[in-house]
């Protein structure tokens, strides 16, 4: 009777840690501290081994002091992001389009899920973009689908052009819970929201209008914590290059009200 118990025991122990194993694929641990207090910095004059590089028809790369993205496929987008988790947090980048058309998007990629293959399309995270024709939009992809929170808005404080000469836009992100407030080189950016959750956000650029309400703060549920990143994309042309540098980021100070 006892050997029929010992397989038995075996049996119940090994789907145990099997359990644990499978529960710890998907855990991960979050970064946080006293309001103010530095979560994480990088120059990218070293530790560059926190963040994702590749090479191909989209890069990813560091080197002579910052990290360098670029899309050579119109149409594409590429992002580099570290290893750390967040949930709260209060993120500054400085980034500098240096070649490309103007017509493209950069930014703060944050919250990411990242599924860990090599397709981007089935990670999950929200995205705060600027061009170099001097607009800003916030994004969320979801397991593949992709929801604009806030469409493509002109904004004279987005500092344009995209050449190696190009003047650096400094960007700022603030999550807190289902919060998040957005910054352009020190100024607040508003967001366009519409009326209806279902409804999608629309901006009518003749008019400068928001169908819907224009909001200090964007309050979205979908994704808590994630991986922070920096990404681009390209549209009609390829050749985006952006560089990113002097990553910040620190707990919030207060609430968003």
């Amino acid at each position: 009777m006892r050997r029929a118990v010992l397989p038995v025991v075996l049996l119940i122990i090994f789907l145990t840690l099997l359990g644990l194993n499978s529960q710890m694929v998907n855990w991960h641990y979050v970064l946080s501290g006293d309001p103010g207090t530095v979560l994480y910095t990088a120059t990218f004059d070293d530790f560059t081994d926190d963040w994702k590089q590749y090479e191909g028809r989209l890069e990813a790369a560091v080197a002579d002091g910052v990290l360098s993205l670029q899309s050579n496929t119109a149409g594409s987008g590429s992002y580099s992001e570290t290893r750390q988790y967040f949930d709260d947090f209060d993120l500054r980048v400085e980034a500098r389009a240096v070649g490309g058309p103007l017509n493209n998007g950069y930014g703060v990629i944050f919250r990411l899920q990242d599924k860990g293959n090599e397709s981007f399309a089935d990670d999950s995270y929200y995205l705060f973009l600027v061009s170099s024709d001097g607009y800003y939009q916030v994004r969320r992809v979801e397991d593949g689908n992709d929801v604009i929170l806030s469409a493509w808005i002109p904004s004279d404080v987005v500092r344009m052009g995209a050449a190696p000469d190009a003047e650096s836009n400094w960007l700022r992100v603030i999550a807190q819970g289902d919060q998040f407030r957005f910054f352009v080189n020190g100024e607040p950016m508003q967001v366009c929201v519409p009326d209806s959750p279902d409804g999608v956000s629309t901006y009518d650029d003749i008019n400068g209008v928001c169908l819907g309400q224009m909001q200090d703060a964007l309050v979205d549920d979908k994704i808590g914590y994630g991986q922070i990143g920096v990404g681009i994309q390209s549209f009609d042309e390829p050749g985006v290059t952006v560089e990113f540098d002097n990553i910040l980021i620190t707990a919030p100070e207060s609430q968003i009200e």
